[in-house]
Parts: C-alpha cells; structure tokens; sequence
C-alpha cells in the first residue's frame, strides 16, 4: 500500500513538474512582452510586477488541491511602502508571497539568475540581487533598497538569509532592520507555514496542501527610531518566531 501510494506521489509530482515547467517558458514570453512595452515609462517596473503575481497565483492555482490563506490582510495598506519581512521555508515561498499583492521588490541570492525563467523574471523586474559571499552585499541592499523605497516600491527581505533546514524560525541578520531605520519607513512582518510541507522529499511534491500567509501589524518607524539595530532585529525575530509557534508547533518539538 505504502508502494502504491508513493508510486501514484510520484507521478503526480512529475506531472505537475512538467506542466509547471511548460508554463514557464510559455508565460515567459509574456513576461519580456510586457517589460517592452513598459520599461521605457514604468521606472518603479508596476506593471511587469502585476504580471508577476499573474503568472505565480496561476502556477499555484492550476493544482486546485493547493490552497492559501491570507491572514492579517487588514495590516497591509496598499498605497504605503515598507521594508516587508519573513520567514523562509522553501523555494516555493517567491511565488507564494505574490499573493499578498503589494508592489515590491523582492531581496534575492544572485545564484538564482543562473535558474531559468524565474532568473530572467528577477532580472527583468530589476529586483535586488545580492552576493551573499561579496563582502560589500550589505551595502548593495541598503543602496539599492532605499532608492527603490524612496520612488515607492517596498522592499522584501528574508531576514534568515536562507531557508529553515528543518521547519524552525531561525536567527535573523541585521540587512532588512538597517535598512528601515535608514529608511525611515516602517517594518511589515509575514509568517508563512506550510511550504516547507509542499516539498517533503527532494523533487517530490505535495499535491495537497494548504499553506499559510499570516500578515502581523505593521511596526511603525517612530517606534523603533531610537531601538538600536541588532536589539530592534532579534525582537522582530522573537515576534515572527512566536507568532510561527502559535500557528504550528510541530517544528519545534
């Protein structure tokens, strides 16, 4: 019976696998038709980011046994720009925080421009792409995320660095924390759970899951104005952190 069963996981998944990858390469044209026609007048790149969050909700939404809750939408505030911070449970959380449908630029591993299609999505949408192992990251973030504030587009920074090995929030770095009291604008924390689920073996996908996006009130500027840096970051580590053990507590026994 357990042979059966992940016989039939296993071709599921493949399944999904190449249909996704079809998608890609075919959504992807309309991706560079649309940068176009609007790179040369969209300097904040609106529109292309639209079609982003298309073409990530419709890759989720063509397995209807995918489901995502939104939690927390009324602490977004469409017209105000923040430094947006998460937790990090998979490759699969860049297309699943399309969904909250704020304008934004994602904070991204340079490595990924290697990955097809989705390396020519992060190039086209000039979003910020980080060397993890060049000392002078750091000061590219804070650079290239406050001139991308500063004309209206939020930024969005996974403050682990990198994907939870196994489920746990873990340490946050200082990056996304530095940069909104440079800033000056306010700190928008998300939690998401279920992701990590979605891909339990390597390669193999869960064709059912619900996945979780819970949006916390924002954390104004003027509260954290005079916190120093690394104290304000391990509180909004502590609160995602918390918040993550509320919402699951498997993780953490």
């Amino acid at each position: 019976m357990e042979k059966l069963k992940y016989s039939v996981q296993l071709l599921g998944s493949a399944l999904v696998w190449i249909i996704m990858g079809v998608l890609a390469f075919t959504l992807f044209f309309g991706d560079l038709i649309v940068w176009l026609l609007t790179f040369w007048w969209d300097k904040r790149l609106f529109w292309l980011h639209r079609y982003s969050i298309f073409w990530a909700m419709f890759h989720i939404r063509i397995n209807p046994f995918w489901k995502i809750k939104l939690e927390g939408k009324e602490h977004l505030d469409k017209n105000k720009v923040y430094v947006i911070v998460s937790n990090h449970q998979s490759a699969f959380d860049i297309a699943l925080l399309y969904r909250i449908n704020k304008h934004f630029k994602w904070v991204a591993k340079r490595e990924l421009i290697r990955v097809p299609v989705i390396g020519w999505n992060l190039l086209l949408n000039k979003y910020i792409l980080i060397d993890r192992k060049n000392a002078f990251s750091s000061k590219k973030l804070l650079h290239e995320g406050c001139k991308n504030l500063k004309m209206g587009s939020s930024v969005l920074v996974f403050p682990e660095g990198t994907r939870t090995p196994d489920g746990k929030v873990r340490r946050f770095k200082e990056g996304a924390f530095l940069l909104a009291k440079q800033a000056q604008v306010s700190i928008l924390p998300l939690v998401i759970e279920g992701s990590k689920d979605v891909l339990p073996k390597p390669g193999i996908i869960s064709l059912i899951q619900t996945f979780t996006i819970k949006i916390l009130p924002e954390i104004s500027y003027d509260s954290f104005k005079d916190t120093d840096v690394a104290e304000l970051t391990k509180a909004v580590n502590k609160l995602i952190l918390d918040t993550h053990m509320a919402m699951e507590s498997k993780w953490y026994k």
